[in-house]
């Protein structure tokens, strides 16, 4: 039995920020400048909205690539424990490595299991 290892609790609140900022880039391509009227604070579009425009395509792998791809190379962790009845026997987290298949079996001999014939 398996599972995912945990990601950081910060990514939880992240993933649904991006998502947002992605949506209302989104409206901005769909509606332009008149949805800026609608964001409180705004009476007109602001400067960073005109770069935006005059470089779309670098926008959009910005909002759309990079930053998602960024976030997301935190929640990777990266991590392989191996358990037995609950007790740890390797951590690629502690050794900062992968186990070799020896290594495996010795842990898992010393945990008390046996080859199979």
């Amino acid at each position: 039995e398996g599972g995912n290892y945990p990601p950081p609790d910060w990514i939880k609140y992240t993933s649904p920020l991006i998502s947002a900022v992605q949506m209302f880039a989104m409206m901005l391509i769909l509606t332009g400048d008149g949805l800026w009227s609608y964001v409180p604070g705004f009476s007109r579009p602001p400067e960073f909205y005109y770069k935006m425009k005059e470089n779309p395509a670098l926008t959009f792998m910005i909002v759309f690539l990079v930053i998602p791809s960024y976030v997301q190379s935190f929640a990777n962790s990266g991590a392989f424990e191996v358990y037995v009845d609950e007790k740890l026997i390797f951590s690629k987290l502690e050794l900062g490595r992968m186990p070799n298949v020896p290594e495996i079996v010795r842990a898992l001999e010393a945990a008390g299991m046996k080859r199979g014939a």
